[in-house]
């Protein structure tokens, strides 16, 4: 049966590109979400007639100890900070580039379990992941999306993605309103700017077209009316997909 794993050389040789200097590091390298699905976290097991140990695994110059002190988290969160990175993809990037002082860890949330409450507090960006921020009632929420005057959901997701929305405005917001949650022609009130969905699909079916390809070349030609919208699944609730 084939191994799910590199042969012994091939996997021995990528952990020593990395250049990690201890057991402690390798550990917080396997807990990080970076390490390959066929690099081994406990060489041992699939190795066991080739491995001669963590210090021929991880190479030269390794510390064979598992009780690197690290800084207590404050200090350690100070010097993150102090880096002015933007987010998890660049501290990942960071961690690689040699510069990070062995006595700061690699994965802090695995480190500093208690202490630890998200990226955006360790580099000091503000940044809240979306499951715990706390976001406005539905209907506080509906009507700031109303006033954005917007035509679509389309609409809606590139203004998502801009730095012009607010962090407790969601931009899924049929995820977090799942009850309250009609469409987004309700959320953007813009119902009133199309014809009914039943006008319009029957608009729609008169052109002829055969497939969602040329509906898109339709829709960029010009010659759509305005009432008609580029994405009614976005704007009709009676939308069903088929």
């Amino acid at each position: 049966m084939k191994s799910r794993y590199r042969d012994f050389e091939s996997a021995r040789e990528f952990v020593r590109s990395l250049g990690i200097k201890s057991v402690k590091h390798w550990h917080d390298y396997c807990h990080s979400g970076n390490k390959p699905y066929d690099i081994p976290a406990l060489p041992d097991g699939p190795y066991k007639n080739e491995f001669k140990g963590m210090g021929d695994w991880l190479g030269p110059g390794t510390v064979n100890s598992m009780d690197i002190l690290f800084h207590p988290f404050k200090e350690a969160r100070e010097f993150a900070r102090s880096l002015n990175l933007k987010g998890v993809k660049d501290w990942r990037a960071y961690c690689k580039s040699g510069n990070k002082p062995d006595d700061i860890p690699l994965s802090p949330d695995f480190i500093y379990k208690k202490d630890f409450t998200g990226w955006g507090d360790w580099l000091g960006t503000g940044y809240v992941e979306p499951k715990d921020r706390v976001y406005r009632p539905f209907t506080e929420a509906r009507e700031f999306a109303r006033k954005l005057n917007l035509k679509s959901g389309t609409e809606w997701k590139e203004y998502s993605k801009s730095d012009k929305k607010p962090d407790d405005i969601p931009s899924n917001p049929q995820n977090t309103y799942k009850n309250e949650w009609n469409g987004y022609g309700d959320w953007l009130d813009n119902e009133k700017v199309y014809r009914t969905y039943k006008e319009a699909r029957e608009f729609v079916q008169k052109l002829g077209l055969k497939n969602y390809k040329e509906w898109k070349e339709y829709s960029k030609s010009g010659k759509k009316p305005d009432d008609i919208p580029s994405a009614p699944w976005d704007v009709y609730k009676e939308w069903k997909k088929k």
